[in-house]
């Protein structure tokens, strides 16, 4: 494995996930708690074979109409219209924060890359709790968020409004801790302070939007961000309960050099290889 340019993130060069013993699976997930973000390389990976790798990390979510392969969807800018579309992972989140089954890991399988532009962002928010001052992490160790789909009150400057599922009740309200342990490492880190964050139980409003704003902005520092550039047939997971995450904003297909496929799959649950060992949950 080795270092990505940004802040943290790791590359696996010649991973053939279709062949992976158990042993070299758990070796590569403990490096993707470890690093946030893992890229790997393999050409030609089928949905049948991206489906089943997914299955050994975790319970893949529904996420498209696809009769053979309802747990993909085909993240792309062809076709759509822009201006109702492309904003719509374009403010940063975590992924199913706004449901009580959170997402543990989510994967894109890039199909084609335009020449600019199609980045996604990450935020380490592990990094950025292991940081603060000792007095902020007694402040806000038993602190409890409440989550709402929408625009969160810790919207960062520049984040559009989020497309929300099909059928989706938009005043669905859930709860979650602030400060989280990583479910199979046992890490503590801040979860979700961003994306689906409305306020703090217990706290005044006023005060809530405060602490959650000041803890995006101590987050957001340049030590932990990093972006990724996609290339053809990288596989990239991130570890959804230490990091939030943004796409940048890209205009719809004119033609091939601007064109953007990426396959996804998001994941619940604890990955097999570790049903069997005592997690940190």
């Amino acid at each position: 494995m080795a270092a990505l340019s940004g802040n943290f993130g790791a590359e696996v060069p010649q991973a053939d996930v279709t062949s992976l013993t158990d042993a070299a699976l758990k070796r590569i997930l403990l490096c993707l708690y470890g690093q946030r973000f893992l890229v790997l390389r393999r050409a030609g990976l089928t949905k049948r074979q991206f489906v089943e790798f997914a299955r050994r990390v975790g319970d893949p979510i529904r996420l498209s109409g696809d009769a053979d392969f309802p747990e993909i969807a085909h993240i792309t800018n062809v076709g759509i219209d822009a201006k109702a579309r492309r904003l719509g992972a374009a403010h940063w989140h975590t992924d199913q924060s706004f449901r009580n089954q959170v997402s543990s890991v989510t994967m894109l399988y890039s199909i084609k890359t335009p020449g600019q532009g199609g980045e996604t962002q990450f935020c380490d928010m592990a990094g950025a709790y292991a940081a603060l001052p000792e007095s902020t992490k007694r402040r806000i160790e038993d602190l409890t968020v409440v989550h709402r789909h929408g625009v969160s009150v810790a919207a960062r400057p520049g984040d559009h409004v989020p497309i929300p599922p099909k059928g989706w009740d938009q005043s669905a309200t859930v709860t979650h801790p602030l400060v989280r342990r990583h479910p199979i490492t046992g890490q503590k880190t801040l979860y979700a302070i961003t994306g689906t964050s409305q306020g703090i139980v217990g706290m005044e409003q006023t005060e809530a939007e405060s602490l959650l704003n000041e803890l995006c902005e101590h987050a957001f520092q340049d030590r932990f961000v990093a972006r990724h550039k996609y290339r053809v047939h990288d596989l990239i997971l991130w570890d959804n309960p230490t990091t939030l995450h943004s796409a940048t904003p890209i205009a719809a297909a004119t033609g091939a050099d601007d064109t953007r496929l990426l396959h996804r799959i998001s994941l619940r649950g604890t990955p097999s290889v570790f049903l069997d060992t005592e997690t940190a949950a």
